[in-house]
């Protein structure tokens, strides 16, 4: 027999037919992305609401005889047909036996096997199925909605995973119904006239301890009432237990069912830019997509807040961790992505992000923002196809300008040596301009002199009289890159009122300060995002050219 059921195995897994076949059927009643399986669920939700319209109406009205024949016999061998289907897909019987054919125990392996049949012959959703088959559980075909309504499935699955949770709520409230209903009982029985079994006693404590309270029986001790009211009071902080974990459990698969909706619009579009990092940077570059029109950007953000922000602004959103190999595969179902940005302000993250996404799909295209130039090896190693350090980007940009104006006018006067500024000014003085630094920090004081500035000034900006120590010249030119973009505001307003009438350059990381800086009078904004973003975008359009070409 063994060696039967081993051959009949092989010829099964051998035979193409039947694999195509089982496939059809499995995607037919599993998958929800199967084209298909939307139309087989429509029907099969006609044929349940047509069945229980039948039952409520064959009450009050009589029905063709025809009408009734086809509800017991075509609804019930679909129904029969449908569970045995879904018996069958279950499980691939053959591969268990192929893959343990091995092993000298037989029947502990053919056990297993009965086992895993029994498994979900006995979980609810098949006891469901396999009840609703029957024309006198008819009522029951209502639950089987919840196969053919994805939502109402997913909300289900969600209530399964806090089963613990719901076990151990119904542990609770049978000792709280029966310890309840015993003593009410007890005390009440030949007493109240209302009381006549001990099974209206546990129907009182059911109703009491869920707050119900029908006023049927009600109790007419003074005990009896002293146990009612601590039964409402238990009954309350059972209902709040309940209502949490539901929340708890709904609020997780909302999320869910947002993403897979949201992969589902995905899937749909054309020329998408995935952007994992909704940050000021990601928002920039998300802003300028959508006014360019060619390209659709998509959102993937795991912290709420963003999430939430980029949702409100219009984007279609992700809520995942974009590390997850999971969502990569999904994305990459169609082949509709252009290109895909990493702007998180952790290079960790940013890392990992490209890694995964290149070990799924080499040939992917990422660009990354790189937040330390120190670890360009690593971002190169990961296959990035090109890098952008939003703080160069700035100093790039601001160092032409200034150059310019030096070559014209005065010496260069920057308030903050900080990560804005520290590239900017040891460009300048490696090409021989005069950098003048004032600092009100004294590590940062210290740093600049130690990398080789002969004009360093520690100043205490807090002193209102702070600029008279400081000699600017019309001539001269003011950059504003302090770690504080208050501060960098309040200095530009400060050099305004005192009557400097040379140029003032703020280098800004905080978009928000923008509109502060133009009211304070700065000349020139150099802002890292907006620059960035610039060319964010434009490596994009180059790699769609290239693509095209």
């Amino acid at each position: 027999m063994h060696h039967f059921i081993l051959k009949l195995s092989h010829m099964i897994d051998n035979s193409s037919r039947y694999q195509k076949t089982k496939s059809f059927f499995r995607s037919l009643l599993e998958d929800v992305n199967y084209p298909y399986k939307k139309y087989f669920d429509y029907f099969m939700i006609f044929l349940i609401i047509g069945s229980i319209t039948v039952l409520i109406a064959s009450k009050t009205v009589d029905l063709p005889r025809w009408l009734i024949d086809l509800d017991l016999y075509f609804v019930t061998t679909v129904f029969a047909l449908e569970y045995l289907l879904r018996l069958w897909v279950s499980h691939d019987i053959h591969k268990y036996i192929l893959a343990t054919s091995q092993e000298e125990n037989r029947s502990i392996r053919y056990m297993a096997l009965i086992k895993s049949k029994l498994r979900y012959m006995l979980s609810l959703p098949a006891l469901i199925d396999l009840i609703a088959i029957f024309p006198q559980f008819r009522i029951i075909r209502l639950f089987k909605l919840y196969h053919y309504m994805h939502g109402t499935s997913s909300l289900f699955q969600a209530l399964i995973k806090k089963r613990f949770e719901f076990i151990f709520l119904g542990y609770l409230l049978f000792g709280i119904v029966f310890s309840f209903g015993t003593l009410f009982y007890a005390l009440e029985f030949g007493v109240n006239k209302e009381l006549h079994s001990y099974l209206d006693a546990i129907y009182w404590a059911l109703v009491t301890v869920s707050t119900v309270g029908y006023g049927d029986i009600s109790p007419v001790t003074d005990l009896g009432k002293i146990i009612s009211m601590f039964g409402i009071v238990l009954g309350i902080g059972m209902l709040s237990f309940v209502t949490s974990v539901m929340v708890s459990a709904f609020s997780e698969r909302f999320d869910e069912l947002r993403n897979s909706d949201s992969m589902n619009h995905v899937h749909k579009m054309r020329n998408v830019v995935i952007i994992n990092g909704y940050g000021h940077l990601g928002m920039t570059i998300a802003k300028k997509l959508r006014i360019n029109k060619k390209y659709e950007p998509v959102i993937i953000e795991n912290d709420e807040t963003k999430a939430s922000l980029a949702m409100s602004d219009g984007y279609n959103v992700i809520k995942a961790d974009g590390s997850s190999a999971k969502l990569i595969k999904e994305l990459y179902k169609k082949n509709n992505i252009l290109a895909m940005l990493t702007l998180t302000s952790s290079d960790i993250d940013n890392i990992y992000f490209i890694l995964n996404a290149k070990s799924i799909y080499r040939d992917c295209v990422i660009f990354a923002r790189m937040n330390h130039s120190y670890l360009l090896p690593q971002y190169v190693s990961s296959g990035v196809n090109e890098v952008i350090e939003p703080y160069s980007v700035v100093d790039s940009k601001a160092l032409h300008y200034v150059k310019n104006h030096s070559v014209e006018k005065g010496k260069v006067v920057v308030f903050g040596y900080t990560h804005k500024s520290k590239q900017l000014c040891k460009i300048l003085k490696n090409e021989g301009e005069l950098v003048t630094i004032y600092e009100n920090s004294e590590e940062n004081h210290q740093k600049a002199i130690d990398d080789g500035f002969n004009e360093v000034f520690f100043v205490d900006f807090e002193q209102s009289k702070y600029l008279d120590e400081i000699p600017l010249h019309k001539e001269d030119m003011v950059v504003c890159a302090m770690y504080n973009e208050a501060l960098n505001v309040y200095h530009s307003i400060s050099l305004k009122s005192h009557g400097f009438e040379g140029e003032i350059v703020a280098l800004s990381d905080s978009k928000e300060d923008n509109r502060k800086f133009i009211l304070a009078g700065v000349h020139k904004i150099f802002d890292m995002y907006e620059e960035s973003a610039n060319l964010f975008v434009e490596m994009i359009e180059n790699s769609t050219k290239e693509r095209k070409s």
